[in-house]
């Protein structure tokens, strides 16, 4: 049963998505982390093989209370998410996004999240590694 959401977090939701969707379309595909498409919120884009993909990350503790449904959480340095849409886009194209690795959102059913506890480009690119499976060969974030 997802929760009721409130409507400036819906909002803000929505404006994510749109970033994430924009994103998507861009050509760069290394791995890079955005500066913040809302408050507190930036984009972590990178690529499964020829495969963009896009992840949000949420650093205000009211918004990662927000998507984790009001359950208690432990202190977090902020929380990495993934759509529902982009996981089956991706999947469509020989690429996973290991869901058991995940939680599903009580809030915003069509998102999956991980909580961090320490944040830094290397604990993303680790955590990101995990998450993606891809083609044999292939491997996320490619470093530059």
């Amino acid at each position: 049963m997802s929760r009721r959401v409130p409507a400036d977090f819906a909002e803000k939701a929505a404006v994510v998505e749109a970033a994430v969707s924009r994103e998507l379309g861009r050509p760069r595909r290394d791995f890079s982390i955005s500066e913040a498409v809302e408050a507190d919120v930036r984009l972590v884009a990178t690529q499964a093989g020829d495969d963009p993909v896009v992840f949000t990350l949420w650093t205000d503790e009211r918004d990662v209370a927000a998507i984790c449904g009001d359950a208690a959480y432990p202190a977090t340095a902020g929380l990495l998410a993934v759509d529902k849409g982009q996981v089956a886009g991706l999947g469509r194209r020989g690429v996973e996004i290991d869901l058991a690795a995940l939680v599903r959102s009580e809030t915003l059913p069509g998102m999956y999240y991980t909580l961090l506890d320490h944040l830094s480009e290397l604990r993303l690119r680790e955590v990101i590694e995990v998450l993606v499976r891809t083609r044999p060969g292939e491997s996320p974030g490619r470093r530059s």
